[in-house]
């Protein structure tokens, strides 16, 4: 009898267990590790839902700005049914920068105009809708990333922006300009009209930008890299002269000007960012021998 009876200090020392509010996490675990335990279902869930948030952001762009009225000349004689759609005008300005006096836009075939309006309008609603759907992409790979991975992205996320709007504007204002001079150059000497196919002029003035906003953001590939110890100063100087021939050559095959006069401006800016990033990388490594020291 005495046996099956606890005494009172077994049961002070033994309260019985509490179950767990709703809202409660469990002791010990990292609430951000709760997202690890959906079942794959779940997670393939989410990115169909986040996938269908991007794709609504970019329809709901790409109505946008294929729909914007001109707001100097919303209405006039020159328009579709009397609207002046806003990107017809963006692109008749860009006829009148790009192209020297006296040349003009021609279309080859019938839905030359059409697909023009089309793809311009495509490209242009990435750009706006680009930081919402990075967003969503980011919202989905964050729970599976360590502390040190979320601030890696969020440190190097606003230098990644400026280089590639930095280098999307270079390549719009300066690039392009420069590839359409040296292109229309041959026009005269051989008696070609001064027409430009307009099919070729808006794929030029979509891909050029785009090339050279992409080339300047390679110090942000670079730099985490150093700081990870994958790569090193060593690496990196040693290779200064294969980056600068392989950079020449890929610019030159990239470039749509025969002459490689409009591949100037390219290079000098990515050797001046090579530069740059092993500066910063010496800085890194000097940063790195300072706490070792101290340690």
């Amino acid at each position: 009898m005495s046996s099956s009876r606890a005494s009172p200090h077994g049961a002070q020392n033994s309260p019985e267990p509490r179950e767990r509010g709703e809202g409660e996490e469990e002791e010990g675990v990292d609430p951000s590790q709760t997202e690890l335990r959906m079942s794959f279902f779940e997670h393939l869930g989410e990115l169909a839902t986040r996938l269908k948030r991007s794709l609504i952001a970019y329809i709901i762009a790409l109505i946008l700005v294929s729909s914007l009225p001109d707001p100097l000349h919303p209405f006039g004689p020159n328009g579709v049914y009397g609207y002046n759609f806003l990107l017809i005008a963006l692109i008749n300005r860009a006829e009148a920068y790009y192209l020297p006096p006296g040349y003009k836009l021609f279309s080859n075939s019938i839905e030359d105009p059409v697909f023009a309006f089309v793809n311009v309008s495509l490209v242009l609603a990435l750009v706006v809708s680009l930081p919402y759907i990075f967003n969503q992409i980011y919202g989905f790979v964050a729970p599976g990333l360590y502390q040190r991975e979320k601030r890696a992205v969020r440190k190097y996320l606003l230098p990644f922006t400026i280089l590639l709007v930095t280098g999307g504007l270079f390549g719009l204002f300066v690039v392009f300009k420069l590839v359409m001079r040296v292109l229309l150059i041959f026009y005269q000497p051989l008696g070609v009209q001064s027409l430009v196919s307009l099919d070729s002029f808006i794929n030029l003035l979509l891909l050029v930008p785009s090339m050279t906003g992409l080339a300047f953001t390679f110090p942000v590939y670079l730099i985490p890299l150093v700081e990870l110890r994958v790569l090193s100063v060593k690496q990196l100087t040693s290779a200064r002269k294969w980056v600068y021939v392989l950079v020449a050559l890929g610019v030159s095959i990239a470039n749509p000007d025969p002459t490689d006069i409009s591949s100037l401006p390219v290079v000098l800016p990515i050797f001046a960012l090579f530069e740059i990033t092993v500066f910063v990388a010496k800085r890194i490594e000097k940063k790195r021998a300072k706490a070792g020291v101290g340690t």
